[in-house]
C-alpha cells in the first residue's frame, strides 16, 4: 500500500466525529449501505460495517482489505403533549442535528480461510432537553414536578472480529465487543432524593458527562444453501458496564445539607440481540435480504426493570423497557458496472410501555417504521462512495402522567411522539 493511499485513509479516520447521537435505542442499521437496506443483511455479504455490527461471519466474504468510513446526520421531531382534566398543554424540547459515525476494517488473504475485522461504530444513544415550565404539571419546579429534564447518551461499539471458513458452504465468526458509553441525566430520577426536615424530596443532577467501558461478545454463521440462497444468524451478548457515578450536590434548598457534595450513580448496560435471516440472489445483478431480530431489554440494568414510580421513596423504578422484535427487508440492484441502487423497509416494535410512557421521556424511542433508500457509485478501481436516506414517520405512545408523590395523576394523559429524517454518506477503499 503506497504512502499516498495510506495518508488518505488516515485523513478520513481523523475526520470521523468523536461522538454521535442515535435515536432512542439501537440503530436499525449501521453505515450508509446497511442502513439503506433497512438494516437487513445478516446473511448477505455486501459490505463491512453491517457485517461488523450484526454478523462477524460475513467478513469472510471479501478478499484483501476493505476500509469503510460512514457518517449519519439526522434530525428528530420530538413532541410531548399533556392533559390533566380539560387542561391541554405542550412541552417543547430543544432539538438538534445528531451525528453518528462508523468506521470498519476487514482483511482476508486471497483464498484464505480466515478473516480479521475491526470497527468503531456508533450504535445507540439519545438526547433530550426539556425546559422547566411552571405552567405544566410535569415540569413544575421540584418538589412539585421534575423541573428541567435533560439526557444525553452515546454508545460506541468496538468489535474485534475473527471469522473462519469451515468448508465451502459454512463460515463462522466471533467478535469481542468493547463498548464506550457516555451518559448525562438531569435529574437522576432513580436515586435517593435529597430530603429536607419536612420530608420534601428533591432529585439530584447527574449533569457532567461520565464515560464508562463495557464488554460483551458475538458469534455468527453463514451457510450457503445453494448458489442463490444463503442463510445466517448471530447472537450478541448482554454487555455489562462499570457503574456510572457523578460528583453531585444536595439539590434541596430547604435542607441543612443544601449544596454539600454527594455521589450518585446508576448501572446502565446494553441489551443482547438475536438476529437471523436469508440472503437471496434471484439474478446476477439483484440481491435481496430478509432478517428478523429480537432485542432483549427487560433484564438490562437502567433501561429494563419494572419501571414506574416508587411513591414511598419518591423516585422512579427504572425506564421499564420491554423486549422488541424487528423485521427488516432490503434489495440491492446493480444498475451498471459503476452504479448500485438500494431500498429497504424496517419495522421495529417500540420498547416503551404505554402505562409508564413518562419514564421514557429521556429515551423517546417511539419509532416503528423505517423507509430507506440508497445509492452506491464506483469512483475509481479501489474507491467507492455510498449515500443513504431514511425517514421514520411520527409515532405516538400514550399513557397516564406519573407523579412521585401520588403515583398516577387522575384523569391525565401524556402523549409522546417522535419522527426522524436522516442522511448518510460513506467512502469505501478496497486494496
Amino acid at each position: 500500500m503506497n504512502r499516498a493511499r495510506l495518508a488518505v485513509l488516515l485523513g478520513c479516520l481523523a475526520c470521523l466525529p468523536a461522538a454521535g447521537y442515535a435515536q432512542g435505542h439501537m440503530l436499525h442499521g449501521v453505515g450508509a449501505v446497511n442502513s439503506s437496506m433497512g438494516g437487513a443483511g445478516v446473511a448477505l455479504p455486501i459490505e463491512s460495517l453491517g457485517a461488523l455490527a450484526f454478523n462477524p461471519a460475513l467478513i469472510m466474504a471479501g478478499e484483501g482489505n476493505q476500509v469503510s468510513f460512514s457518517t449519519e446526520f439526522f434530525k428528530d421531531g420530538l413532541k410531548v403533549d399533556t392533559r390533566v382534566g380539560t387542561l391541554k398543554q405542550q412541552i417543547n424540547p430543544l432539538l438538534q442535528v445528531g451525528v453518528v459515525p462508523a468506521f470498519g476494517w476487514t482483511m482476508r488473504a486471497p483464498n484464505g480461510r480466515m478473516a480479521l475485522g475491526f470497527g468503531l461504530l456508533g450504535v445507540a444513544g439519545f438526547r433530550t432537553d426539556y425546559p422547566q415550565d411552571n405552567s405544566n404539571v410535569l415540569m413544575l419546579v421540584q418538589p412539585l414536578g421534575f423541573g428541567r429534564i435533560a439526557t444525553d447518551y452515546q454508545l460506541t461499539k468496538i468489535p474485534v472480529a475473527l471469522a473462519f471458513q469451515v468448508n465451502p458452504r459454512l463460515s463462522i465468526g466471533v467478535s469481542l465487543n468493547l463498548y464506550r458509553g457516555t451518559l448525562v441525566i438531569i435529574p437522576l430520577p432513580v436515586t435517593t432524593p435529597d430530603y429536607d426536615t419536612a420530608g420534601q424530596p428533591y432529585l439530584p443532577w447527574a449533569a457532567n458527562p461520565v464515560s464508562r467501558f463495557g464488554a460483551g461478545g458475538q458469534i455468527g454463521f453463514t451457510y450457503k444453501a445453494s448458489d442463490k440462497v444463503m442463510v445466517g444468524g448471530s447472537y450478541q451478548t448482554y454487555a455489562t458496564f462499570k457503574r456510572y457515578e457523578w460528583s453531585s450536590t444536595n439539590n434541596n434548598p430547604k435542607s441543612p445539607q443544601f449544596g454539600l457534595a454527594r455521589t450518585i450513580g446508576i448501572q446502565w448496560d446494553a441489551p443482547s440481540m438475536v438476529t437471523f435471516g436469508v440472503g437471496i440472489h434471484p439474478t446476477s445483478r439483484t440481491q435481496l435480504a430478509l432478517d428478523g431480530q429480537m432485542t432483549k431489554y427487560d433484564n438490562v440494568e437502567g433501561l429494563g426493570g419494572p419501571g414506574g414510580v416508587d411513591t414511598v421513596n419518591k423516585k422512579l423504578v427504572g425506564v421499564g423497557w420491554r423486549n422488541i422484535w424487528s423485521f427488516k427487508a432490503g434489495v440491492q440492484h446493480q444498475v451498471s458496472d459503476k452504479l448500485v441502487m438500494r431500498a429497504g423497509f424496517n419495522y421495529s416494535q417500540t420498547p416503551i410501555r404505554a402505562e409508564i410512557v413518562e419514564t421514557s421521556m429521556g429515551t423517546p424511542a417511539t419509532f416503528q417504521k423505517h423507509f430507506t433508500i440508497g445509492v452506491g457509485m464506483q469512483l475509481a478501481p479501489h474507491v467507492s462512495a455510498d449515500a443513504g436516506f431514511y425517514m421514520v414517520p411520527r409515532e405516538h405512545v400514550l399513557g397516564p402522567i406519573l407523579s412521585l408523590q401520588t403515583g398516577t395523576v387522575p384523569d391525565s394523559q401524556l402523549d409522546m411522539s417522535n419522527r426522524i429524517t436522516s442522511f448518510q454518506m460513506a467512502l469505501n477503499f478496497r486494496f
